[in-house]
């Protein structure tokens, strides 16, 4: 059994990735900035990324053989406007970390990137791993940076190191921006919303079940050929097309006439290729696009009374 660390146990990610590897019966460390509500059984410290000297205490402490770094700066609507911030944690954060796993002797180490990364591309051809890296946003940037120096551990200080590359997440639990949360607490409220036309720019989503689901099935594959991979929902869609879609799941949504300034809008760039990642540890989305909606409709029904 894996000695496993999750770091950003109390955001969206990593809350749902915990619940599903403790269901699993695995030994789980926990870790977050603030408090995290994590199952039974799981051990949970509160410790910053920032900290060289506590994440090497941590690994440590709790012999971790496996890190799953979720934890950051999770998306260019956060701290906007400090971008010392963002780096000191998604850059800072994770060489600490890094170093921390290094010296402890840990055998695997995944972390979170983003699709944030390819920015905006020359074409609409099927984005691969190989795309170009072209983000021009501090967040963007900060995700770039993390990954060289997790290429350079797995490839120069031999740690094994992987990246996934997460398209825009949705569903219970997620507190930042969230367009298709929109959708759905205007269709709730009987208000219009207003769209972004886009162009050629295009939403790439994945329910949250789907992230956790794929970070379980990396981190048991048995080889790891390569350093990054595409994690994705399927989707390659227009703000209108989606609320087109949804209109059919909410009745009461409604488009304004008026269109909206431009959003956090996932790139331009055609569709993601996760490929690779289905055909090294049998990645698929599982959660369809109405269904994923219907069920955050749910949720958010439940949450607010």
């Amino acid at each position: 059994m894996k000695n496993i660390l999750v770091t950003g146990a109390a955001g969206l990610v990593g809350t749902a990735v915990v619940r599903r590897l403790a269901a699993d019966g695995q030994s789980l460390t926990a870790t977050d900035m603030r408090d995290a509500n994590v199952p039974d059984g799981v051990r949970f410290e509160a410790a910053d990324l920032t900290n060289q000297t506590a994440m090497a205490a941590l690994l440590r402490s709790h012999a971790v053989d496996t890190v799953i770094h979720c934890g950051a700066i999770s998306g260019p609507m956060v701290a906007a406007d400090d971008p010392h911030l963002v780096a000191a944690v998604n850059v800072g954060g994770t060489l600490n970390l890094a170093e921390a796993a290094r010296k402890a002797g840990v055998t695997r180490f995944l972390a979170l990137s983003s699709t944030s990364v390819y920015g905006l591309q020359a074409t609409l051809n099927p984005v691969t791993e190989d795309a170009p890296l072209n983000a021009t946003d501090v967040y963007g940037a900060s995700k770039i940076a993390t990954e060289a120096i997790l290429r350079a551990y797995r490839y120069d200080l031999g740690v094994p190191t992987i990246v996934l590359r997460i398209a825009s997440v949705y569903g219970p639990g997620r507190t930042t921006d969230c367009f298709i949360r929109d959708l759905i607490r205007s269709a709730a409220a009987g208000t219009a919303i207003s769209l972004f036309d886009e162009g050629g720019f295009r939403r790439q989503i994945i329910h949250i079940d789907d992230v956790a689901r794929s970070i379980v099935q990396s981190i048991s594959a048995k080889v790891w050929n390569d350093f990054a991979y595409n994690i994705g929902g399927g989707e390659w869609l227009t703000e209108r097309e989606l609320a087109a879609l949804a209109a059919s799941i909410l009745p009461r949504l409604q488009v304004a006439a008026v269109s909206a300034p431009a959003r956090c809008i996932d790139g331009y760039m055609g569709p993601l290729d996760f490929s690779r990642a289905s055909a090294a540890f049998g990645y698929a989305p599982q959660t369809d696009i109405s269904q994923g909606i219907a069920s955050y409709a749910e949720h958010l029904a439940v949450e607010v009374h």
